[in-house]
């Protein structure tokens, strides 16, 4: 009985890392862009900066990328996901702050729930602000 009991925890914890790492699989290399930190008087304020973007951008490849695109350009992976680059539209990026702190829940509707530091949500916020489309006058 203990071995069978044993036996079914084992395999839903293997079922839950499963779908855990396909919400974290990593896109495809080779689509490289470059942003352009803005201009500051101080060297160490644009490299702070350049340094939020990649992490940001990092947070995005392994956590985003198998729905959302997450790049200026190029289509999301999942129908119901919208590209991080039109976020704005909407309401300023920065308004998500709150939701992923909290973990943010909305979106597509089988969105993984997501919690992240506070460094993570500047990081990751600062990088969606720098590919945002601009909006039409």
């Amino acid at each position: 009985m203990f071995l069978r009991r044993t036996g079914f925890l084992a395999a839903g914890l293997m079922t839950g890392l499963v779908a855990l790492t396909a919400c974290n699989s990593t896109p495809a290399t080779g689509t490289e862009e470059t942003v352009a930190a803005p201009a500051t008087d101080d060297g160490e304020d644009a490299f702070a900066y350049d340094s939020k973007i990649k992490v940001g951008k990092l947070i995005a490849e392994t956590r985003c990328a198998a729905c959302h695109a997450i790049g200026p350009s190029g289509d999301s992976p999942h129908q119901d996901a919208k590209p991080f680059r039109e976020l704005s539209q909407n309401y300023p990026v920065r308004n998500l702050e709150e939701a992923l702190a909290e973990g943010i829940v909305v979106g597509h509707p089988d969105m993984p729930m997501f919690v992240m530091s506070t460094y993570e949500i500047d990081a990751l916020l600062t990088y969606l602000e720098s590919i945002q489309e601009p909006h039409p006058a």
